[in-house]
């Protein structure tokens, strides 16, 4: 569930376009002993300028997913920032995430390029550091995906 605004409030040259408010249940679906699942209360805040965005996303967990996942606040922390910019609608976007306590989080590198056939774009994203999926939250893995995408994060009606 969530409430999506539009504040459309201007600071210091910057546009705060987004604000959502929700709850998010996450499961990998599976039964134990494989078995994730974690519930939080999630804020998001989105603000702007020009071909640059600015996601923050600070979350509360509810319930860690008892005997299922009782650290992953230890790996995911407790929120994640996305930083995203647009070149020649090229767009490329970097989060972060991790615990200040453990030291453990990850960080995820995207590019998505112009449109290809249609509306549809290439797609490359790197990964490193813990929860990269849910069902291995606690592994640290180094990935790399290719696929394609629909639109991208700084994409607007038109």
């Amino acid at each position: 569930m969530l409430l999506s605004f539009s504040p459309d409030v201007e600071l210091g040259g910057f546009h705060w376009r987004l604000f959502n408010v929700g709850y998010n249940h996450q499961s990998n679906g599976r039964a134990d002993p494989i078995s994730r699942s974690w519930d939080r209360l999630i804020a998001e805040f989105g603000i702007e300028r020009g071909d640059f965005a600015l996601l923050i996303r600070p979350w509360h967990v509810i319930d860690e997913g008892g005997d299922d996942n009782p650290d992953i606040t230890d790996y995911y922390g407790h929120g994640d920032i996305t930083a995203v910019y647009k070149w020649h609608d090229h767009s490329f976007s970097l989060m972060g995430r991790g615990s200040f306590d453990t030291g453990k989080g990850a960080a995820m590198l995207s590019w998505t390029t112009p449109p290809l056939l249609g509306p549809l774009r290439g797609y490359v994203q790197a990964f490193a550091g813990y929860g990269e999926s849910l069902i291995d939250y606690n592994w640290y893995q180094n990935t790399l995906s290719i696929g394609i995408a629909l639109n991208d994060l700084l994409d607007r009606p038109r």
